[in-house]
């Protein structure tokens, strides 16, 4: 039986591994108030996608850079397609994902 901790991290790693991301970056990315709990990280990433700032269609090379991406609800991700996200959408996907992990704290 696996603790909840390695569920987590094991469905994290399958989550990032197409675009070179680790579990431990995309729990860093995760609000950092829920960052202790193993269910309210699989909750918070269950729910959202990985988001890059510049489209990996267009910058390929940028896929797993840290300061490439953010958790962003499928909805304005898919939305925007391969277009650049602007300021504004990174702040709607920052103000949405600390909302998001509030409810599940």
């Amino acid at each position: 039986m696996n603790s909840p901790w390695q569920d987590t991290f094991a469905y994290l790693s399958d989550r990032g591994a197409d675009n070179g991301i680790t579990a431990d970056e995309l729990i860093a990315s995760t609000p950092t108030f829920i960052q202790h709990d193993p269910h309210a990280v699989m909750s918070f990433w269950q729910q959202k996608d990985i988001s890059h700032i510049l489209p990996t269609s267009r910058h390929p090379e940028l896929a797993g850079d840290f300061n490439n991406w953010i958790p962003e609800d499928p909805g304005p991700n898919n939305a925007r397609q391969d277009q650049i996200m602007s300021w504004y959408d990174h702040a709607q996907a920052q103000l949405d994902n600390f909302l998001d992990a509030y409810w599940l704290s």
